[in-house]
């Protein structure tokens, strides 16, 4: 560059990642950090207790909830970089015993964000109060995307108000022939059209789970307890599962878009079945499982107008009891 630079004779500086410099380096981790999460979530950020190791409280982001209507999710994060915490792995990364240790409170929930500084990645991971200690691996879509304001309003469901699993539900079981019932159902699955769950948000009723559920494969059995609780969809859904599971997840670049798909399981303990008037009830737990796929740029971070280009969609797949 000749006499036009002031700095191009020096050497370029080797970054370092000993004690001398875990101040510095952790506080450039925490405007990173933050940084992603206001434009992922398209968010706002405050900075907490920034470098005070006692408060425990880096992060305090806020963004509008996706699927409670005039509601705004307010987390409260604390960062944490290099190889004491965390490490990276090919789809995912694991979080250390030493991270959860230092940010778990008895009061209330936390989100911890590591920073894998080689790789340039912030990965989250939401910490409750009965979080285990011990080192936890996660998955790839616990990258910082536009994809987690989604997932970050899933896990602060678990501490809203409302009724848990399916007590109080009765469904009779019917003894008609499924072919004769299955004109009535389908009509009623129709009409439901789409039901808003406190964990996932608009749920829609699609051809899709009509036709796996009463796919030629599937027992007869197994058809005639989906005819049954078909019509009480719309008093379960509204309610909180008694258990959540994430069972498959799988992350694709098609195009100039990321596609993040997983799918649910759902749990509702304590649904009361007849099988005859007079009968004794059974109680039975539903499984309802829906297919959430979310798309957004691959190059999100470099999109101006990214609100408009980031879509989500839940579909019910299939819904039965045993």
């Amino acid at each position: 560059m000749g006499s036009f630079s002031l700095l191009a004779s020096r050497p370029i500086p080797t970054v370092l990642e000993t004690r001398q410099f875990n101040s510095v380096n952790g506080s450039d981790a925490e405007s990173y950090a933050m940084s992603q999460f206001i434009l992922a979530c398209r968010g706002e950020g405050h900075w907490g207790s920034r470098e005070d190791d006692n408060s425990k409280i880096d992060l305090i982001l806020s963004f509008e909830h996706p699927w409670a209507s005039k509601e705004r999710m307010l987390i409260l994060s604390q960062v944490k970089s290099g190889a004491t915490y965390g490490h990276v792995l090919e789809k995912g990364f694991v979080l250390n015993s030493a991270a959860k240790k230092a940010a778990k409170r008895t009061t209330h929930h936390i989100c911890v964000v590591w920073v894998d500084r080689t790789n340039r990645k912030a990965f989250w991971a939401y910490i409750h109060p009965n979080t285990t200690l011990k080192n936890q691996t996660y998955g790839e879509y616990h990258l910082i995307t536009p994809a987690t304001r989604f997932d970050l309003a899933r896990c602060m469901s678990m501490v809203r108000a409302g009724e848990t699993g399916a007590k109080g539900i009765h469904v009779r079981r019917r003894n008609s022939l499924l072919k004769n019932r299955r004109e009535f159902v389908k009509k009623r699955y129709s009409d439901q059209k789409e039901i808003t769950s406190p964990v996932v948000g608009k749920i829609e009723l699609t051809r899709l789970g009509w036709r796996h559920m009463f796919r030629k494969s599937r027992r007869e059995e197994n058809k005639a307890t989906s005819l049954d609780i078909i019509p009480y969809l719309g008093n379960l859904l509204v309610r909180f599962p008694s258990t959540h599971a994430i069972t498959s997840s799988d992350v694709r670049d098609y195009g100039c878009f990321t596609y993040q798909r997983r799918e649910h399981l759902l749990k509702f303990n304590n649904l009361e079945v007849t099988y005859a008037k007079g009968e004794e009830k059974n109680k039975v737990c539903a499984h309802i499982r829906v297919i959430e796929e979310i798309r957004y740029p691959k190059d999100w971070n470099n999109a101006v107008m990214l609100s408009q280009q980031v879509e989500r969609r839940v579909v019910l797949k299939s819904a039965y009891y045993k």
